[in-house]
């Protein structure tokens, strides 16, 4: 069986690597032959990056010293994923989607916040598979938002009419499907379909040889000092070293080393083999959980409905704090003994939902 999905991959996002190369072998185990929809959306081309230099000297001058850096950068993430998942042509926006879309049996709009209309800078009907005919399916599929308007809401109803199943990521997804009647079901992110063994043969080798603690704050900080402050306390009580990551040359003075231009391969071994996580992103939450890492999380400043969603699942909303650690949460530890189990119940039900709906007519 062919199938061709689309998600969210393209750009240096460590956890949107990661879930498209979950979503590639969850389809392989269940017999599928995947190939990742190569999409470009706008707001990650190169044209968007010159773009926003325009009418300043100083933007446009920054945007050549870093250029570079960014083109260095794509090239690895993508060769990353083109390692490990089979990828088609690349499809621009202005490209005819439906002719150069893959061929397939079966087409599944995957996870992240594919249908997220602030992040994907308003409607856009590829991540529907909007004009190809076919099964369609969505697996894992994040609105991203607690709540939508009636706008969005018609926009939902008219390009998932002719879905077959539709599968969520956050219980907040299942409440709105449910404004426009239709009955849809929550799945887990598709990093957690894979086991710790499973996501050892994607891990770069142990860089910290002493026990560390890994500051994964990608995008949206509400306070940093904060969440350094969490984390200067934490290592001083466990004894660790304050590890954290930078996309460019940029060294965090917070921490006591930062690691530079680096790939979803090293991120995941730093995570890996973490002492403790000190995070704000739903996918820093989902693989430390996953590989049993103790941790603590911050709300990002949007979108944070799919981290609260995971963290209820598993019963760690305690984990989740806005001020410096306090003493008894620093003291107490996860059991991930019943976290485990529940993961584990969420991937036979994942596979039970997705496969029934592959074979299906």
């Amino acid at each position: 069986m062919k199938i061709a999905f689309i998600t969210i991959h393209v750009g240096s996002n460590f956890g949107s690597t990661l879930q498209t190369i979950a979503t590639s072998e969850v389809l392989k185990q269940l017999g599928g032959e995947p190939i990742c929809v190569n999409y470009i959306p706008p707001r990650v081309t190169y044209k968007r990056y010159w773009n926003v230099a325009k009418g300043s000297v100083l933007r446009f001058l920054r945007r050549i010293i870093f250029f570079p850096f960014l083109y260095e950068e794509t090239n690895r993430f993508s060769s990353y994923l083109s390692k490990y998942c089979k990828v088609s042509n690349k499809i621009y926006a202005d490209s005819d989607f439906v002719k150069k879309c893959p061929k397939a049996d079966v087409y599944i709009t995957g996870s992240d916040q594919v249908w997220n209309t602030t992040h994907n800078e308003g409607l856009d009907t590829h991540y529907f598979f909007d004009g190809i005919k076919g099964k369609k399916i969505a697996y894992a599929s994040s609105i991203g938002k607690s709540s939508v308007d009636e706008q969005e809401l018609k926009w939902l109803s008219q390009y998932t009419k002719d879905y077959h199943s539709i599968y969520v990521r956050e219980e907040s997804a299942v409440d709105i499907f449910k404004q426009i009647g239709r009955d849809v079901r929550q799945v887990v992110d598709p990093t957690l379909m894979l086991n710790r063994d499973q996501w050892s043969k994607y891990a770069s080798e142990r860089w910290v040889k002493e026990p560390y603690l890994f500051v994964y704050l990608p995008y949206n900080i509400k306070n940093k000092q904060i969440c350094y402050d969490t984390a200067r306390k934490i290592a001083r009580k466990k004894k660790l070293k304050v590890i954290t990551y930078s996309h460019s040359f940029y060294k965090e003075p917070l921490a006591d080393h930062t690691y530079l231009f680096i790939g979803p391969g090293d991120v995941l071994s730093l995570i890996y083999h973490a002492d403790y996580v000190v995070t704000n992103s739903f996918h820093g939450l989902a693989f430390s959980i996953n590989l049993n890492r103790q941790f603590c999380l911050y709300m990002p400043s949007n979108f944070s409905t799919r981290i609260s969603s995971l963290a209820n699942l598993c019963g760690l909303n305690e984990r989740i704090i806005d001020g410096v650690i306090s003493d008894d949460l620093l003291d107490k530890e996860i059991d991930f003994s019943s976290v485990n189990d529940i993961i584990q119940l969420e991937r036979v039900k994942a596979i039970t939902y997705l496969s029934h709906s592959l074979s299906n007519k």
